[in-house]
C-alpha cells in the first residue's frame, strides 16, 4: 500500500477514535445563540429524577437488609443508582443514565441548534471525518434553563460522572480537589490526556471549557453530600430509632448550579483559529464574550479551580 494511502487511512482511524472520544465527554455549548430561546425552567423535573432515585434506593436497602443495612451497601447503590451508565448503542461509549432519560423527555424545554447555527458553525467540525482536514471535531449539545440558568445538557454528564470521578480521587486516593482539578487545567497534559487540554477539550475540539470542570466541581459536593453521612449538609443518615436510612432533605440543583457552568459568562479558551471564528460568529449576533461581567464569579468557593482565569479578581 501507498505511503500516501496509508496516511489517509490511518488519520480516518484516528478520526473515528476522536470521534468515539469526543462523544463521552466532549461536547460543546452555544449558550450565546439559546439564550433568548428558552423560557421555561427544568429545575422541578430534574430535582424529581435524583430524589427518586434516592429515595428508591433506600426503600429497597432497607427492606432487603431489615434494619441491619450497612453504609458501604447504601454508598455502593446509590453510586449505581444516580451515577450508573449505559453505553451508547452505537459507539459503546458510557453516558450517564441521567443524561439518556433527559433527551427522552419531552417536556423538558431544550435549546437545539442545527451546528451551522451555532457560534461553531463557520466549517462542518461536527464531520468527525473531516478531522484529518480541519483539525478539531466538535459536537453541540443543547441547552436548558436550570435554576434561571443557562447549561448545556452535557454539564449534567459532567455533574454525574466527572463529579462521582472527582469524588473517588479525593476519598479513594487520598487526593484533594485542588489536586484534581488542577491535573484537568494543567496545560502540560495535552494529546491523549483525558484532561481539559487533551481529548475532553483543547487536542480535541478546540475549545477549553472552564464550564464543564465548574459542573464537574459542583457534582464533587453532591456526592459528598450524598455519600457522607451525618454531616450537617447530608442527604442521607441513619435514623436509630427507625433502624433505617432516610432521606433528611430533597436534593436541588439550585443549591449546587451556579453561573459558573455557563460558557456564556464562564467562558471558554480557545484555538486561535475557532477562537476567531467564534469572535465573529459573536460580532454578528451582536454579543460579547462574556455576555456580562464574570468577575462576581470569583466570590464562588474555591472559584480558581475552574473559572477563567480573567474572570478572577485579583
Amino acid at each position: 500500500m501507498r505511503r500516501p494511502i496509508r496516511a489517509v487511512l490511518a488519520a480516518s482511524a484516528f478520526a473515528l477514535v476522536l470521534s468515539v472520544a469526543s462523544e463521552a465527554s466532549a461536547d460543546e455549548t452555544d449558550n450565546f445563540s439559546c439564550r433568548a430561546r428558552l423560557s421555561r425552567d427544568s429545575l422541578a423535573i430534574l430535582d424529581s429524577w435524583v430524589n427518586a432515585r434516592i429515595q428508591g434506593v433506600l426503600t429497597r436497602v432497607n427492606r432487603r437488609a431489615a434494619g441491619r443495612a450497612d453504609e458501604a451497601s447504601v454508598i455502593r447503590e446509590l453510586q449505581k443508582a444516580v451515577g450508573g451508565s449505559v453505553p451508547d448503542p452505537l459507539t459503546l461509549v458510557p453516558h450517564s443514565r441521567f443524561e439518556r432519560w433527559i433527551d427522552g423527555q419531552s417536556q423538558i424545554d431544550r435549546c437545539h441548534l442545527s451546528f451551522s447555527e451555532t457560534i461553531y458553525g463557520a466549517r462542518p467540525y461536527n464531520q468527525p471525518w473531516l478531522y484529518p482536514f480541519l483539525g478539531r471535531t466538535v459536537f453541540v449539545a443543547d441547552s436548558l434553563l436550570l435554576a434561571g440558568r443557562v447549561v448545556g445538557v452535557d454539564k449534567i454528564n459532567h455533574f454525574v460522572r466527572e463529579g462521582l470521578s472527582n469524588w473517588r480521587a479525593v476519598n479513594g486516593r487520598g487526593e484533594s480537589i485542588a489536586q484534581v482539578l488542577g491535573r484537568e487545567l494543567d496545560p502540560a497534559l495535552t494529546g491523549w490526556r483525558w484532561t481539559e487540554y487533551g481529548l475532553k477539550g483543547m487536542s480535541l475540539t478546540g475549545v477549553l471549557s472552564y464550564a464543564d470542570v465548574a459542573a464537574g466541581y459542583s457534582g464533587f459536593r453532591f456526592w459528598e453530600d450524598l455519600l457522607q453521612f451525618g454531616r450537617e449538609q447530608s442527604l442521607v443518615a441513619y435514623d436509630t430509632a427507625l433502624g433505617q436510612f432516610v432521606q433528611v432533605r430533597d436534593f436541588t440543583f439550585a443549591a449546587y448550579v451556579t453561573d459558573a457552568w455557563d460558557e456564556a459568562v464562564n467562558y471558554s479558551a480557545f484555538h486561535p483559529t475557532i477562537g476567531r471564528e467564534v469572535a465573529a460568529a459573536l460580532r454578528e449576533r451582536g454579543m460579547t464574550m462574556p455576555v456580562r461581567d464574570c468577575r462576581p464569579l470569583s466570590d464562588l468557593p474555591d472559584a480558581r479551580l475552574y473559572v477563567n482565569p480573567s474572570c478572577l479578581v485579583q
